[in-house]
């Protein structure tokens, strides 16, 4: 079941991608004094979004959602609830582009980061579906004394882990450093102009846990959560190489909190299994595992 949930999550990120690259170019458009090679910018994202919002559309249309009853689509309802007031904001960012910007490249834009809003909403209700027991496995659950968690939410991965704190070695701190990430970094911003905004959102939104990491390494802000494994979802990396990873997602649900990290190679936990991580705590980044 919740593998299952993680692989639906992993759709989440190709849908909400589109919606901050436009985002950015758009943001950049309006405060930039040089409009038409801003434009060229927005345009390029234009052909390179309707792109990922498409593919998100297929998987969307190839991942099934299991019929509900009454009672659970209330409930699904209820928490949506919060996504669903957000369709007021991009349906107002379209009337706003098309009655006050008028520019066919911002419409255009508007329109991409709406449907890549549906494809994230349809993506998120899929995933609560796949964690809602149904009536027989809660009295299969309780009749079997099973516990019956909670879903994990979106605050649950990324808020401050300060306590308890953990003392890390300096050196064992320094190794798990991805000094790729950061030089990457600073040859980028070397020569920065406000033409590369949507380039540097990018390289953020893939590089950001590395960089917070240099937070956790000057000051040691360094914690342990203890929680199941819940879900382990199989990976490749590389065309030719076609190297296989794990990524391994573990849950404290007393505490809230949730920390996924990576295996390679070849993976030992199960889903259900207690594990100790002893990681970063702002940026999540474990540098120790251990079994509980």
């Amino acid at each position: 079941m919740w593998s299952e949930k993680r692989g639906i999550e992993n759709f989440i990120f190709f849908a909400v991608f589109p919606i901050v690259i436009n985002i950015a170019t758009n943001f950049t458009y309006f405060i930039s004094t040089d409009s038409y090679s801003i434009l060229e910018i927005v345009n390029s994202c234009n052909v390179f979004t309707v792109f990922s919002v498409l593919i998100c559309c297929l998987f969307n249309f190839l991942t099934r959602q299991r019929e509900l009853s009454e009672e659970e689509k209330d409930e699904l309802n209820k928490k949506m609830y919060g996504m669903k007031l957000l369709n007021i904001i991009f349906i107002g960012y379209i009337i706003f582009a098309l009655l006050i910007v008028k520019n066919n490249s911002i419409f255009i834009s508007s329109i991409i980061m709406y449907v890549a809003y549906i494809n994230w909403y349809m993506f998120k209700s899929k995933s609560r579906t796949v964690t809602t027991l149904t009536e027989t496995q809660k009295n299969w659950r309780e009749f079997h004394n099973k516990a019956s968690y909670e879903e994990g939410g979106f605050l649950w991965r990324i808020k401050p882990m300060l306590v308890p704190h953990v003392s890390v070695s300096f050196s064992e701190r320094v190794r798990h450093i991805n000094w790729f990430s950061i030089i990457f970094i600073l040859l980028f911003t070397k020569d920065f102009t406000i033409q590369g905004i949507p380039m540097l959102i990018i390289i953020l939104v893939f590089l950001i846990s590395d960089i917070i990491y240099i937070l956790d390494m000057f000051f040691g802000l360094y914690t342990e959560t203890e929680g199941i494994c819940t879900g382990i979802i199989m990976k490749e990396r590389g065309k030719r190489s076609r190297r296989i990873y794990y990524e391994v997602y573990v849950t404290d649900f007393f505490n809230k909190r949730e920390i996924k990290f990576k295996v390679d190679d070849y993976c030992g936990y199960n889903e259900g299994d207690g594990l100790k991580l002893i990681h970063g705590g702002l940026s999540k980044k474990v540098v120790e595992v251990k079994r509980i």
